[in-house]
């Protein structure tokens, strides 16, 4: 005998616990316990009011327990399709030599396939949970095969269907388990549970739509070629036969279902109206009236259920309380266009391999509690760890602890406004006498990521349930700067001037323009370190440079043009003729004479023969 799982199931109208264990390879059911909700705390499966839900789940796991004489700490649930998307992916593992293939390879092979789902669509999926997988089909050695265990082979693949959900689904369906000291150690989908239960293996070579229809959703599974291939829902279920009635009839809610689960059983119903005045009704009028409601929510099944199947099934199976609605199965049969012998409520007496059913277990109703205990005792779940994340709880899929620091970051949403590796800052290229010069920006400072107050080695490091991740995010490095004096320095020149020794300093330009050593540098700028001219010394010493001018001469000799300068000074740098355009350079010699008028002569401009 194995250990007791604990399973429970919290539906839009009620919540079904249920206590079994492992004998002789059957599911045993030991106790179980039902209980409605005193008020409307879920609509179309979401929990609205996690108080009064969580008040529900605690009186049936207080009742358990005091039947059971032991406290129930750990559960396995499931939670309904509302806004589900799903993926498919496929996975190959190849070996060196051939190996045989065990159990735990295969799970290890499908999570690798979620786990690959989930990194491929970070930004898409960044607000949903996994809530569960089913495998497609498997391949050994390229030929498919409905199951790898045992066989020995050199390569492996599966492709697996994963199904997700938004993360207020499952973030409030944890907070009430919080609220009741429970620890979820597995979670899986509604229609995952029910398909698992009620449609075995050999039943899925046909074309089968399974609905679970419940209170508030319309869960929908199909299978076809021996496998689970899509997974649906319908926001719609029996809550809208109720809010029907209670339009009607002007009765409250409670009022109104009680209504519905007597219009087969009595020809004529009592109630009372929202005034407390008592009334009565003819259950067959009732159903009529109530027969356009039924249609539509038949139509929409169909719909969907077409949709996923892209076509007409062979068979429906319907489970869940909603199942029992008045005419639906005939409606639906229309809805699908197939015979009504085609559609048709599977009861918990078809599972295989389960024991006690007695103890309120008969209704379709029971089928996804019930699929909820098998895959708990079987650990066909998922299971989820709960770390903190900046001061945050975060909850991440337990890939056998495969999850590590980076996928704790990245389902945090961190990484979306946070980086972990700085960017440097823009570098400069500037010229400077003629030579390219590049000046760095800063590297910036990396994130800081500390798990339980220490720093991290890699973001591959594994984490475990309850751990805690303090997260910094990378500063950019700073944009390069630099001032002219950070690359060049003024040069100081010691000429001579008419005998005089003088200290003259260049000039600095950047892009033609005379600038500070206090400048900041532009991107691309030409800095050029410029001598003084012969123009610069002589306004240096005072001399007013308009009183002088300097113009061409053009001559001929011998048909040839040439150019001379006539100027009306004399200026001689290091014992030879210039003008005012000249550089100077350091120990160069100036002479100036201002009262003289330079004049060529013809032995200046011409070659002596010889």
């Amino acid at each position: 005998m194995s250990k007791e799982v604990f399973a429970l199931d919290i539906g839009t109208r009620k919540v079904m616990g249920i206590i079994a264990n492992r004998e002789a390879g059957c599911l045993n059911i030991i106790d179980m316990e039902v209980l409605e909700h005193s008020a409307r705390p879920m609509v179309d499966g979401q929990i609205h009011s996690i108080e009064e839900v969580a008040r529900s789940v605690k009186l049936v796991k207080e009742r358990l327990e005091l039947r059971f004489n032991k406290k129930l700490e750990q559960v396995g649930v499931a939670v309904a399709g509302r806004n589900l998307v799903t993926y498919k992916c496929k996975v190959e593992k190849e070996f060196e030599v051939e190996q045989e293939i065990t159990q735990g390879m295969v799970r290890d092979l499908e999570l690798e396939a979620v786990d690959k789902i989930i990194s491929d669509s970070r930004t898409t999926l960044a607000q949903f949970y996994c809530v569960g997988y089913s495998p497609v089909y498997y391949e050994l050695d390229k030929q498919r095969i409905t199951n790898l265990v045992g066989h020995y082979a050199r390569s492996m693949l599966c492709e697996v269907i994963a199904t997700f959900l938004p993360r207020v689904v499952l973030d409030s369906m944890f907070a009430v388990l919080k609220k009741v000291k429970l620890i979820a150690t597995n979670i899986t989908l509604e229609p995952i549970c029910a398909i698992n239960a009620i449609i075995p293996n050999e039943m899925r070579k046909l074309n089968i739509i399974l609905v679970d229809i419940g209170a508030g959703t319309s869960d929908i599974a199909v299978t076809k070629d021996g496998v689970v291939f899509a997974y649906g829902m319908v926001p719609e279920a029996g809550d809208e036969i109720t809010e029907r009635i209670c339009e009607i009839l002007l009765v409250d809610f409670s009022t109104a279902e009680r209504i519905k689960r007597l219009l087969l059983a009595k020809n004529e119903i009592e109630y009372e109206d929202i005034w407390s005045r008592p009334r009565r009704i003819d259950a067959l009028s009732l159903r009529d009236i109530l027969s356009p409601s039924v249609k539509k929510l038949a139509e929409a099944i169909a719909r969907k259920g077409t949709e996923l199947n892209s076509g007409v099934p062979q068979a429906v199976v319907c489970v869940g309380g909603g199942s029992l609605t008045y005419n639906l199965v005939s409606e639906l049969a229309l809805a699908f266009c197939i015979p009504v012998e085609k559609i048709g409520i599977r009861l918990p007496t078809s599972i295989k391999n389960i024991k006690n059913l007695e103890r309120g277990l008969t209704g379709p109703e029971a089928i996804t509690p019930l699929g909820i205990a098998q895959m708990t005792l079987n650990a066909q779940g998922l299971n989820f760890i709960d770390v903190e994340v900046n001061n945050r709880r975060v909850k991440i899929l337990d890939f056998y602890q495969k999850k590590d620091v980076m996928g704790a970051l990245t389902l945090s949403g961190m990484l979306a406004d946070n980086k972990l590796y700085p960017r440097p800052g823009l570098a400069l290229s500037v010229m400077v006498n003629g030579e390219l010069k590049m000046i760095k920006g800063t590297l910036g400072q990396p994130a800081e990521i500390l798990l339980n107050g220490k720093p991290v080695s890699s973001l591959g490091d594994k984490i475990k349930d309850q751990d805690k991740i303090s997260f910094s995010g990378a500063i950019d490095g700073f944009l390069a700067q630099a001032r002219i004096k950070d690359l060049v320095s003024l040069k100081e020149l010691e000429v001579t001037f008419n005998n005089e020794v003088m200290q003259v300093s260049s000039t600095i330009t950047m892009d033609g323009q005379e600038v500070d050593l206090d400048v900041f540098v532009c991107d691309r700028a030409v800095i050029e370190n410029i001598n003084p001219q012969a123009r610069d010394i002589l306004l240096l010493k005072g001399i007013k440079l308009e009183n002088f001018s300097q113009r061409q001469v053009l001559v001929n000799i011998n048909g040839l043009p040439k150019i001379v300068t006539q100027k009306n000074f004399i200026l001689l740098i290091n014992g030879h003729p210039a003008d005012l355009n000249s550089d100077i350079c350091h120990n160069d010699k100036i002479e100036f004479s201002q009262d003289a008028t330079l004049f060529y002569r013809i032995c200046d401009v011409v070659d002596a023969p010889e």
